[in-house]
């Protein structure tokens, strides 16, 4: 918690603190040299609706992914919990992602650190559920080809109370990580549109670049 060294990211159902353990606050972001190390996508609003792979695919793309690649880890270290895959009732977890979901989240973790993955299983209480994932986050480790996510998943928005638990993470990390501070305009847009966003604005910045370059010649 107050190591700079090791940075920690956690996704949960929090509730404002009402759903067990009741830790795991946002404003928990370490302490010492190891503020801003600590991050917590703390879910609140319950199960109506229900946290699913939208919702976790935003968090990956908007706080998790550019935090962890501006990190640069040497490694990286999941505590592969599924209490959120779908079939857990609610005092269980209640959410709805599915276990293909987390192969595709594993395949993006492997982007960093050179692809030094190393998962271990830390729990969940459906049984079905919990092989399904597991097998979905091995085949992503193993390099096999995954289950296709739905396409209808490309064009949903995260439903209404995961944008507001993702603002305020992004409110209070961005204080730290420069990285997310871009993203808080996106929050609330669905896959494509937040895909169609970037490609403009790579296209703007390619452009500005050329105009820069062509200026200098213009000038020597």
């Amino acid at each position: 918690y107050s190591d700079p060294d090791v940075l920690y990211i956690s996704l949960h159902r929090y509730d404002d603190g009402n759903f067990f353990p009741g830790s795991g606050a946002p404003e928990e972001v370490g302490s010492g040299m190891g503020v801003g190390y600590n991050i917590n996508i703390a879910w609140t609003g319950g199960v109506d609706p229900p946290i699913g792979d939208v919702e976790y695919l935003t968090a990956f793309r908007t706080v998790v992914m550019p935090i962890a690649n501006e990190f640069s880890p040497d490694v990286v270290l999941v505590s592969a919990g599924f209490d959120a895959v779908e079939g857990h009732l609610s005092p269980l977890g209640g959410y709805s992602v599915t276990a293909k979901c987390f192969g595709h989240l594993t395949k993006q973790l492997m982007m960093l650190a050179g692809g030094r993955v190393v998962l271990a299983l830390e729990g969940g209480h459906d049984l079905t559920a919990i092989c399904d994932a597991s097998e979905a986050c091995v085949s992503a480790l193993l390099g096999l080809e995954l289950e296709p996510l739905d396409s209808s998943l490309l064009q949903q928005k995260p439903n209404v109370n995961a944008v507001a638990t993702l603002e305020k993470v992004i409110e209070i990390q961005s204080k730290h990580w420069g990285s997310v501070k871009r993203f808080a305009a996106t929050v609330g847009c669905s896959l494509l549109e937040a895909q169609k966003g970037e490609a403009e604005e790579a296209e703007t910045v390619t452009a500005m670049a050329l105009l820069s370059v062509g200026a200098e010649q213009g000038n020597a």
